[in-house]
């Protein structure tokens, strides 16, 4: 009887051991990870979301956490948000919330304006200052013609202070793409209605409008009619501006246009199912961000 057991014991123990995947934290294989790919990793986050390489401090704490953690989810979650959200002063980013939101604000610039510097907005909105002052004092000066500049001015400073709103959570990636569209810039560059419109569609939903959403939406913006769309009322360009970036199909494209730049693919229907209703609800592409960041495939350890 105890020759079975210790043929059995043998027997068992030279079985080969299977990875443990216990609440969705990874275990053994990762053993087998080298410092080189987690370094990578790490640096990967930091041009990411930062828009810089990590400092060697950095990129030595960072590796070190992760390697003392065996790569746990849990420490590759802190780690992200320590990028994503921490406000603590940092030798040339000010923080890196400061520098997360240049980031987002510099690669939405890229993504709808393209790239248009905040000299050349400043510059343009230095010539709207100059021209309401002209026409002010101008004898028979015209009172429409300087509301629209006026218009104008305000759509560029919202523009400009998008990035600062946003590092403070004063306004979520709906409001910062909505002043990306709502602008004199964004028009010169699509310019009539027609190309608006489909532009619009295209950059902010990664699709083309339906025949009946771009009648509806060119009415809106060409005739100032009141139209239903995306279950919403717009009658003018702005309406239509903030009715596209509330929509629920506003939010899908958001996770779809973060998996592009994250991962360089299209997600699947369950991966936008699983990010789709709790971003509709809480708006914040951090969570996004965050949840594709601490995947193997995006870390390269598969």
């Amino acid at each position: 009887m105890i020759e079975v057991i210790i043929f059995c014991s043998i027997i068992c123990s030279c079985t080969k051991s299977e990875n443990i995947d216990i609440n969705n934290n990874k275990l053994p294989k990762y053993k087998s990870i080298s410092t080189l790919r987690i370094e990578n990793y790490v640096q990967r986050m930091f041009i990411d979301l930062l828009g810089r390489e990590s400092t060697n401090q950095e990129r030595d704490s960072f590796t070190a956490q992760l390697k003392r953690e065996d790569l746990h989810d849990s420490c590759r979650t802190r780690l992200v948000r320590t990028l994503l959200y921490d406000t603590t002063y940092h030798v040339g980013d000010s923080s890196y919330r400061h520098a997360f939101a240049q980031r987002i604000y510099d690669i939405s610039k890229a993504r709808f304006l393209e790239g248009a510097s905040d000299v050349d907005i400043n510059m343009f909105k230095g010539f709207l200052d100059e021209a309401i002052y002209f026409e002010r004092i101008r004898e028979g000066g015209d009172s429409v013609l300087i509301y629209k500049w006026f218009d104008q001015r305000r759509q560029y400073y919202e523009l400009l202070n998008s990035r600062r709103d946003f590092k403070k959570n004063k306004i979520d990636y709906r409001k910062m793409v909505e002043t990306m569209i709502h602008n004199s810039i964004y028009d010169q560059i699509n310019m009539n209605s027609f190309n608006f419109v489909n532009a619009a569609f295209d950059n902010v939903l990664l699709r083309k409008p339906s025949i009946n959403e771009f009648n509806r939406a060119y009415d809106i913006i060409q005739k100032n009619t009141s139209q239903s769309l995306f279950g919403r009322w717009a009658s003018n360009k702005s309406e239509f501006c903030q009715v596209l970036t509330e929509s629920d199909a506003f939010h899908e494209g958001q996770i779809r246009w973060f998996y592009y730049v994250m991962v360089q693919r299209e997600p699947s229907t369950a991966e936008v199912s699983k990010l789709f209703f709790p971003f509709i609800k809480n708006h914040r592409i951090e969570e996004i961000i965050e949840t594709i960041l601490i995947t193997d495939e995006y870390a390269q350890f598969e």
